[in-house]
């Protein structure tokens, strides 16, 4: 008897917990101590969002700044290099970094939209940093490649610039700030049922400052320095050939 009161209580135990977790076992995983009763699933599900923080941290703090600074680098002043083929710097260096960016940044939105399927965020208020998340990456996959394409065969007719140059810039500006806030919110909202290390922070924030303020210094020194410097040039190349044809007509009505 007691023998079959002791195998009685061992099936009781058993059962017990999926009993008590049937019906979550189906529907979404809704906090940190559901998802540690399945330690596999746990795991797997700290995978996913270990890696959607890598990869977004990737994309908005180093990959996307370096296509923006791409752009600025002064590189026509470089001895080494004004003649190699890195002079061509939107097709050389800007277009294929962000082209990366853009293919790890869509792999990032597949992560973050199961994860917040998991995490039942769909039945639910939606926390701030999915709706800037899929606004900016929305913006950027639907905008972006459009725009530089468009001013790209612009350049190659003409040699200049069209409004979609600008679309192109003030859009990529906006989202990467929007991108690097957004990586902010989401430490935050991960601190909801995690322990972020202090050392996250200050690594993510660090390469934050560090390439914000190159980009913001050659923006600067793009806008106020180089361009009037090219301005001029220009207008003193269009003087020079004015007087140069004057002169010339003014020999042909002499003679």
């Amino acid at each position: 008897m007691k023998h079959h009161f002791l195998a009685l209580v061992a099936l009781a135990l058993a059962v017990a917990p999926e009993l008590v977790f049937a019906n979550a076992t189906d529907g979404p995983l809704e906090d940190r101590e559901l998802l540690k009763r399945d330690v596999d699933s746990y795991k797997i599900f700290n995978r996913k969002r270990n890696a959607h923080a890598c990869i977004m941290s990737i994309v908005f703090l180093v990959l996307y700044p370096l296509g923006a600074i791409s752009v600025h680098l002064p590189i026509d002043r470089i001895p080494l290099l004004r003649n190699s083929y890195l002079k061509h710097k939107i097709m050389a260096i800007h277009a294929p970094i962000q082209i990366l960016g853009l293919v790890m940044m869509i792999g990032g939105l597949a992560l973050g939209i199961r994860i917040a399927h998991d995490l039942g965020f769909f039945n639910r208020s939606v926390p701030a940093h999915m709706i800037i998340g899929l606004i900016v990456t929305l913006t950027i996959i639907i905008f972006q490649p459009v725009m530089g394409i468009l001013q790209h065969r612009y350049f190659k007719r003409t040699g200049g610039k069209s409004v979609f140059a600008y679309i192109h810039r003030w859009i990529g500006r906006f989202a990467i700030l929007l991108g690097m806030i957004n990586n902010g919110l989401g430490f935050q909202l991960a601190e909801n049922d995690i322990e972020i290390p202090t050392k996250s922070y200050v690594r993510n924030f660090t390469i934050l400052g560090v390439l914000v303020t190159v980009w913001l210094g050659l923006v600067i020194y793009d806008e106020f320095f180089q361009k009037p410097q090219s301005s001029r040039k220009l207008a003193d190349k269009t003087t020079s050939s004015a007087v140069k044809k004057d002169s010339e007509e003014s020999r042909r009505m002499d003679a």
